[in-house]
């Protein structure tokens, strides 16, 4: 009589399930140790928007963001995904290809586009103008994609902008 323990590894499903696990097991520990390369979160704030192209059914933004790497080692960016909401509401979206390396305890200026559909943009200016509010509160978030093809490192930015009304017409 065979063990079939001893069997168990001489068979082809057996030794590719434990190949298939070993190979996550080092996937695994290799996405934990560039984890531990940045222990704080990069800081990616608006810098400014502009308008590209208006659609009727789509908008297209150019978006200025500064990216803050408060690390001791390079932050090799692969790509982006992010959000941009106004008030608490989404207002546009985007990805990005653009390959940076933000240096240790460095910044980088990255343009990049965002697309907006003609709901998004109506809603708020109902809001706006329903409201009359002075200022904008706005939030950026989303992801960083290292060349490592690995890891992602989160962003979620708020802020507000302030606008003065106009100022009254003279008689």
């Amino acid at each position: 009589m065979m063990d079939r323990g001893v069997a168990g590894m001489h068979d082809p499903v057996c030794r590719f399930t434990h190949g298939i696990t070993l190979l996550l097991g080092v996937a695994l520990l290799s996405a934990c140790a560039s984890l531990g390369t940045y222990p704080e979160r990069p800081r990616v704030s608006l810098v400014s928007i502009q308008p590209k192209e208006m659609a009727l059914l789509e908008q297209r933004y150019g978006l200025q963001i500064r990216i803050l790497n408060p690390n001791d080692a390079a932050i090799p960016v692969a790509g982006m995904s992010y959000s941009l909401e106004l008030n608490g509401r989404e207002f546009a979206y985007g990805v990005s290809r653009q390959a940076v390396s933000i240096p240790a305890f460095g910044e980088a200026l990255l343009d990049v586009d965002v697309v907006s559909n003609l709901l998004n943009v109506m809603q708020q200016l109902q809001e706006m103008s329903a409201t009359q509010q002075e200022s904008l509160q706005y939030r950026l978030s989303g992801n960083i994609n290292l060349s490592n093809g690995l890891t992602r490192l989160p962003f979620d930015y708020q802020g507000e902008l302030t606008y003065l009304p106009a100022p009254p017409e003279a008689p």
